[in-house]
């Protein structure tokens, strides 16, 4: 017995010998570590300046406020005046830091893929889907986008061209004729919609138009509102049309399928993007899942409807505020008309010459997104600590390039308020305009946008004068997702006598 307790007292005795050493050791790790730390923090460069405001929402509820209300301008103009033009804030629970301009912006694109990529919140990934090329980074964001640039490179713009003219023609004969007011950013809906989707799905104007019409505007007020998943709230709604979308397209794709399967698909319909990406493989020789297929279509067809109409409803406003733009404009148009007839070519011909030759008009179309940008910055994520004038960036924190220093910055834009189509005859400085985005992630569809807005112009000018009817109306805009006035830009229309 005593034996027995004698070893059971040994053994004790060791264990609490073993676990003294081991709470000695853990009691050195953690001073080691504390010092360690101590010093890592001493010599660790500072935050940017700022705060994270409430737990998690941060600063988001006066973020989407402002942004709603079109004053975003201002509330970064508050930041920069208490923290300086660098500052942190927390939008949705994660920090941000707002770079300051042009020396951010370039930062940001110039680092893109090696200490940040793109960013999107949850909530506007959930809207544009996980197949999106918006939502990719990396080498999967290089090769989906290779794979949707022939869709929209110089020599995919020369096949469109005519076809855009010819919808600019049937747009005005069969909206503008006859009327005496107009809702402008209604109407020109009914001519980026059409040429859009005519491009990507060749369907034309009729009952499924305009349905796609009501689900995409509900779906696009979604990005810009708090994610809150119940009945009432707009980014419910908006999930619900982006499924009614989704459903639309997935029948589309049925038929088109079948078509092809049948060899009774018209000529017409084998030039459309939706044909492509069904029948042309990819760099594996593998056709695209559907999944892939829906969520690019979406993302190509929300670059044809809400930008560009609401680009052209601003550059009418702006137009209309300044009647020597409109005849600058008229007289561009003129000229490119008269050389077309004196080279003998057909005028209802178009070629990217012409476009190109429309130098003034897309400086109006610049500077009306310089004081109107629909894009004011989009997130980076950073994937490494950084360093930064001065300043630690911890890894995963976002960084947000962002127009609104640049644009409205009398370094770069002198009088930055004044509306001056004619400074776009030189080019300002880089990273300083960011209207179509910057780096790897710039709008896919720029060309196309831009050759549609220049022939609806010249459709416009040729053939009408205009006026705003509530021509003092200066602001504040309501964003939804993108700027415009109350009244969305009601105009008055006078059919120009041909002499």
């Amino acid at each position: 017995m005593a034996t027995s307790w004698n070893g059971l007292s040994f053994v004790l005795a060791e264990e609490s010998y073993m676990t003294l050493i081991a709470v000695l050791a853990v009691t050195v790790l953690w001073l080691l570590w504390s010092v360690s730390s101590y010093f890592r923090c001493r010599n660790r460069l500072p935050l940017p300046p700022g705060n994270f405001g409430f737990p998690f929402l941060g600063q988001t509820v006066e973020f989407i406020s402002a942004l709603r209300t079109d004053g975003m301008r201002q509330w970064v103009q508050k930041q920069v005046d208490k923290h300086g033009p660098l500052f942190r804030y927390r939008f949705i629970g994660y920090p941000v830091v707002m770079m300051d301009h042009p020396e951010g912006n370039k930062f940001v694109f110039q680092n893109e893929g090696r200490s940040n990529h793109m960013f999107m919140p949850s909530h506007m990934a959930t809207l544009l889907g996980p197949q999106s090329l918006a939502v990719q980074t990396g080498e999967r964001h290089k090769l989906v986008r290779r794979y949707l640039n022939k869709f929209f490179d110089r020599g995919a713009m020369i096949r469109y061209i005519n076809g855009v003219n010819r919808n600019a023609i049937r747009h005005f004969t069969n909206h503008w004729q006859g009327k005496e007011q107009l809702v402008a950013l209604d109407v020109i809906d009914l001519y980026t919609s059409p040429s859009i989707c005519n491009l990507v799905l060749s369907l034309e104007e009729g009952p499924l138009l305009d349905k796609f019409l009501e689900e995409f505007h509900a779906w696009a007020g979604g990005f810009f509102s708090l994610p809150i998943t119940l009945p009432g709230f707009q980014y419910y709604k908006a999930l619900k049309a982006r499924g009614v979308i989704l459903k639309m397209l997935e029948e589309l794709m049925q038929q088109r399928r079948q078509k092809i399967a049948e060899n009774r698909l018209p000529e017409a319909l084998e030039t459309d993007i939706l044909n492509s990406l069904l029948t042309v493989p990819d760099d594996d020789g593998n056709l695209l899942q559907d999944s892939f297929i829906k969520d690019n279509l979406l993302l190509l067809l929300i670059t044809g409807f809400d930008t560009s109409s609401t680009t052209l409803a601003l550059t009418i406003f702006n137009i209309a505020k300044h009647p020597h733009v409109y005849e600058q404009i008229l007289q561009e148009h003129r000229l490119i008309l008269e050389e077309k007839l004196r080279a003998g070519k057909d005028p209802n011909m178009w070629t990217m010459e012409d476009i190109s030759a429309m130098k003034y008009t897309w400086g109006v179309i610049q500077e009306t997104l310089r004081l109107h940008p629909l894009l004011i910055g989009s997130y980076r994520k950073t994937v490494t600590d950084l360093e930064y004038k001065g300043y630690h960036i911890p890894k995963g924190w976002l960084l947000k390039w962002n127009v609104l220093y640049s644009h409205y910055n009398p370094k770069y834009f002198k009088d930055p308020l004044k509306f001056d189509p004619s400074r776009w005859e030189t080019r300002p400085p880089p990273f300083t305009y960011l209207a179509f985005g910057g780096g790897s992630h710039s709008c896919i569809g720029y060309e196309f946008a831009k050759m549609s807005m220049l022939i609806f112009i010249h459709h416009l000018v040729q053939n009408y004068s205009w006026s705003l009817v509530n021509p003092h109306y200066d602001g504040p805009f309501i964003r939804d997702p993108f700027p415009r006035p109350p009244d969305r830009f009601l105009i008055s229309v006078k059919k120009l006598t041909t002499s």
